[in-house]
């Protein structure tokens, strides 16, 4: 072999692998993109279909809702829905929706079926016909999807009646326009009721306070010019027996201020702010929260500070406070909110601050899996108001923008683990160790949430002795988008825009977090609330489907009780977004 045949050899090998391998990635790439423009163009002609479909419906239009079936329409064993009977109690009925027997059913006899259930309805207040997921694209003009309907308004008998139903559908497109050819029920069910159950009494109890933005984001020097959607986060609401009169007083943030309200005890409340030592002008403030922190036996407050730091008053026993923020000396800006537990087992409670990003200079670094927060704060509690930063030995900083936190024994050791619900990010599960120290432990116990979390909390759901977990999150008509938006594409572009250096350590966190299912990231994100069950032995299982505990909504709280006093706990969650353009954007 001569000297030129050994140098080709030398260094022509190498190169030609790697052109294969940039060839063998471009190819990749380019696969990755044409498959997210098809699932695209299914989406938006499916999204037009339903949209046909729920004006027909609005209209009560037997055509046009006709018009929506195929003409080769087919589904072998369908049968008409009935309401069977689930729930009866204080004038709520509750219905599971049930196909009776199965029969092969045409276009007429669906179209017929549509019709007959519109025909028991005297008037809609809500008519949404939503995309799901893509479940299968099985050709250029065919798929498999998932679509939701969500009916609210009255009956002919008077009665007020809510319908949801989950529906799998064979779609096909013929002369431009999608049809459905083949449909069937996966889960439906209906609430009726004679009469409302609440009466909103806000105004007679005396609570006069109008939401406003938070002032702090229009001055100078703290304008969010990369993340002006904080400026929308405004209010909270807590509550608490802080005068220890046997009724529950409620402490309500707002964007320019805080109030304390005094329960009057006859059913109305006197805002005693200013009669209580607490200032009327703090702007900012992001959460209260009542403790007893130096163990006197009554209920110190707690706030957290967005622009500031965080605000901590003493309760002097005689329904007023003062305040103690120098002394305890919490520090940090950003603060969302916080919880407390007496994690190390002293005896003395201690303060847990989830923290969100400073929306000046960062946004979320991703949308996917966000890990570029201020980093949460553990303050041991030492008496006397006095708090010592132990985070970082503690192991609990986190890099979420943490907006929901709580404390619970799940693995009954006897010591209080913290589960952290995260905006734009995976959710995180701390195992207390007992030693002072904590393990993240999301991934092994079942708990890692990736649906940008708001808020959180533990309950024995099932009676079985163990606490269960429940996570507020968003469940958009969006999320059939967020099919595509795989992690593999994140790294596709970070590569295009080499920034792939200053983003590996994030992509080797989701790797070593999520493991094999690290690239199929974007069909968690926005799929809803997730209810998770304790096994007992450390492990969850996320039941949320099967429950109906996943909603459509944008969900910013939650909470268990039991409402009705039949000995199971029950959920009640907030939700709300408004754009102002359309009831419909979620």
């Amino acid at each position: 072999m001569s000297t030129d045949q050994k140098r080709l050899l030398m260094f022509g090998g190498p190169l030609a692998l790697l052109v294969l391998v940039v060839l063998g990635g471009m190819l990749w790439a380019n696969r990755l993109q044409s498959e997210a423009e098809r699932l695209a163009e299914t989406g938006k002609g499916t999204i037009q279909l339903l949209t046909r479909l729920r004006t027909a419906v609005q209209d009560a239009d037997a055509t046009q809702i006709a018009a929506c079936y195929d003409e080769q329409y087919a589904s072998p064993a369908d049968g008409p829905w009935v309401e069977q009977l689930r729930y009866d109690s204080d004038g709520v009925q509750v219905y599971d929706l049930v196909p009776d027997g199965a029969l092969p059913f045409g276009k007429a006899e669906v179209a017929a079926q549509m019709s007959g259930y519109l025909g028991t309805v005297a008037s809609l207040s809500l008519n949404k016909f939503k995309l799901d997921l893509v479940e299968e694209i099985t050709g250029d003009d065919a798929a498999v999807i998932r679509s939701f309907m969500w009916l609210r308004g009255t009956r002919n008998s008077g009665e007020i009646f809510e319908s949801q139903a989950l529906f799998r559908m064979w779609i096909h497109r013929s002369g431009g326009e999608w049809n459905i050819r083949r449909q069937e029920l996966i889960d439906g069910h209906t609430i009726t009721g004679d009469r409302r159950s609440f009466t909103d009494i806000t105004a007679a109890a005396g609570i006069r306070m109008e939401t406003k933005l938070n002032p702090v984001w229009s001055q100078e020097g703290w304008i969010p010019e990369r993340f002006g959607l904080v400026k929308f986060a405004t209010g909270g609401i807590s509550t608490a027996d802080y005068d220890d009169d046997g009724w529950y007083d409620l402490f309500i943030i707002n964007g320019p201020e805080f109030h304390l309200y005094r329960n009057n005890g006859d059913g109305t409340f006197a805002d005693v702010t200013a009669q209580a030592g607490l200032p009327t002008d703090k702007a900012s403030t992001s959460a209260g929260m009542f403790a007893d922190f130096d163990g006197d036996g009554d209920k110190d407050l707690f706030i957290s500070h967005m622009t500031q730091s965080s605000l901590m008053y003493r309760n002097n026993g005689d329904g007023t406070f003062t305040d103690v923020s120098e002394v305890a000396d919490l520090g940090h800006h950003f603060v969302a909110g916080a919880t407390v537990a007496d994690y190390d087992n002293d005896g003395r409670l201690d303060l847990y601050l989830g923290r969100y990003l400073d929306p000046r200079v960062d946004l979320p670094n991703t949308l996917m899996y966000t890990r570029n927060g201020q980093g949460n704060t553990l303050l041991r509690n030492l008496g006397d108001f006095r708090f010592e930063d132990v985070t970082e030995q503690a192991g609990v900083r986190d890099g979420g923008l943490t907006l929901g936190m709580a404390w619970a024994d799940y693995d009954g050791d006897g010591y209080q683990d913290l589960y952290l619900a995260n905006d734009f990010g995976r959710n995180t599960l701390f195992r207390n160790r007992g030693d002072g120290t904590f393990a993240d432990v999301s991934h092994e116990s079942g708990t890692l949430d990736i649906a940008y979390g708001m808020s959180t909390s533990f309950a024995d759901v099932d009676n079985d002795g163990d606490l269960d977990l429940y996570v507020s999150n968003v469940r958009s008509a969006s999320r059939w988008y967020g099919q595509a938006a795989t992690l593999l594409q994140y790294l596709v572009t970070s590569i295009k825009q080499g920034t792939i250096v200053e983003d590996f350590g994030l992509y080797s966190e989701m790797f070593s977090v999520l493991g094999l299912n690290w690239a199929d990231i974007g069909n968690k994100v926005t799929r809803g609330n997730a209810l998770f069950i304790n096994d007992g032995e450390g492990y969850f299982t996320d039941i949320s489907q099967q429950a109906g505990a996943d909603p459509f909504g944008w969900y910013w709280g939650s909470t268990f009780l039991d409402y009705d006093n039949d000995g199971h706990q029950d959920i009640y969650a907030a939700n709300g977004w408004i754009t102002a353009k359309s009831h419909d954007d979620l």
